[in-house]
């Protein structure tokens, strides 16, 4: 697991933008040697490319080695700095000195465990060691979030191998710092429950289930509707704060996240609801979860959500839900016990006769044996293409005995952000 945190650094430096430019150099000459090699048929020279691009830059050994490793990488036929930049250049919208400025804009040393975290862009205090040279360095002040240091201060000690990046604003105001470090993830206890997540146009809805019945704990929404209309930077805040709200509810139940993975661009029928449903910022959405909520305490996993909706539409009535919430329950279904979800999918019919439970299609003609997983689910119901009877005492993870419909109510609470 990876851990990031942010920093700024004031003002630009002449050693640090003359760092950069040697920097841009080795990743464009090392991506040029190994395509090189690669069209003969040969094998890159990882470390005769090092020692060459060491001895022509005169920059430290770990700045080129970080270099090689960026760029290994990168694909074919990549334009450094953006094929969008280099146009502006073409046509005269930008000079060429802002063309090599704005594509030399990074300087990166990866760390090790043996040299006090970093040797060339170490971190003391709050000042970053800035390697230059041979046995030259410049120091810089560095400013870290509070919050931040506070947190992550015994991971910049020294004690842990961290990778330092500095990118130049845009601006030119100073430097952008990223300081990555690679811990273990915390061991805890298996959580008894998972909380699914049905992601729609405007609103997060979930449903908390107990993986030994299937029993739902609770049902929630999350309004997030400024997230179909806000600009870019307002809706990164807007998910990070939706994240937060997931993984405080996913703590107070004690439950671990699943979250589903919709594909809706192959679909001709619904390209408007295609439109909204994608400007929710899904991928985005699942990016910030994982790396998110693992290091609050909650552990996190992806899913495929195929046909949920369809099944929520089948279970919402007998809930007494929303469609959005029962499909949320139908995930949880899918996920735990999928011969129960498969029967719901294909629409079989359950009558009982002899006091034996009887799954038959609506055609008459007898179901798969996958259809029984409803009589294990145990739902008593009668709504759309399914029938049940009261008296029969179903089979389940945890329901040996039968139950009442009021079994399956829960509480259902309501989220702003």
């Amino acid at each position: 697991m990876q851990i990031a945190v942010p920093g700024f650094i004031e003002g630009l430096h002449e050693d640090v933008e003359q760092l950069m430019y040697a920097y841009g150099r080795c990743r464009r000459r090392a991506y040029g040697m190994k395509w090189k090699a690669l069209r003969k048929s040969l094998k890159p020279d990882r470390l005769g490319v090092i020692r060459q691009l060491t001895s022509q830059e005169r920059i430290p050994a770990r700045y080129v080695v970080t270099a090689y490793d960026s760029a290994d990488t990168i694909p074919a036929h990549v334009t450094f700095g953006g094929r969008r930049l280099q146009r502006f250049m073409m046509a005269g919208k930008i000079s060429r000195e802002e063309y090599r400025l704005r594509r030399n804009n990074v300087l990166a040393c990866r760390g090790e465990a043996n040299q006090k975290g970093n040797l060339c862009l170490r971190i003391e205090g709050k000042r970053l060691r800035v390697t230059v040279g041979d046995r030259r360095w410049i120091w810089l002040p560095l400013l870290i979030p509070e919050k931040y240091r506070a947190r992550y201060a015994h991971y910049l000690d020294g004690s842990k191998p961290y990778t330092v990046l500095m990118k130049r604003r845009l601006d030119r105001r100073g430097y952008n710092v990223k300081v990555t470090i690679d811990v273990e993830e915390p061991t805890s206890e298996e959580p008894t429950r998972l909380m699914l997540l049905d992601i729609n146009s405007g609103h997060v809805d979930f449903a908390v289930a107990d993986k030994r019945d299937l029993k739902p704990i609770a049902f929630g929404k999350i309004n997030c509707h400024e997230l179909l209309d806000s600009r870019k930077g307002k809706n990164e805040l807007l998910i990070h704060k939706i994240v937060n709200k997931i993984g405080n509810i996913a703590k107070h139940y004690d439950a671990e996240v699943t979250a589903g993975k919709l594909r809706t661009l192959t679909s001709k029928k619904h390209r408007h609801a295609n439109r909204r449903v994608h400007r929710m910022s899904q991928f985005k959405f699942r990016q910030v979860s994982a790396y998110k909520l693992p290091l609050s305490g909650v552990k996190y996993s992806e899913h495929s959500e195929a046909y949920t909706s369809k099944v929520g539409r089948t279970l919402s009535k007998p809930l007494g839900l929303d469609v959005h919430k029962a499909s949320a329950y139908a995930f949880a279904i899918k996920v735990m016990d999928y011969k129960s979800f498969t029967c719901f999918l294909r629409g079989g019919r359950l009558h009982e006769g002899d006091g034996i439970l009887n799954a038959q299609r609506s055609g008459g003609k007898l179901a798969n044996s996958h259809t029984l997983g409803l009589q294990r689910l145990g739902v008593p119901f009668k709504a759309y293409a399914y029938s049940y009877a009261f008296g029969a005492t179903p089979q389940c993870k945890g329901w040996g005995g039968g139950f009442q419909a009021e079994s399956l109510h829960a509480s259902i609470l309501q989220v702003k952000v």
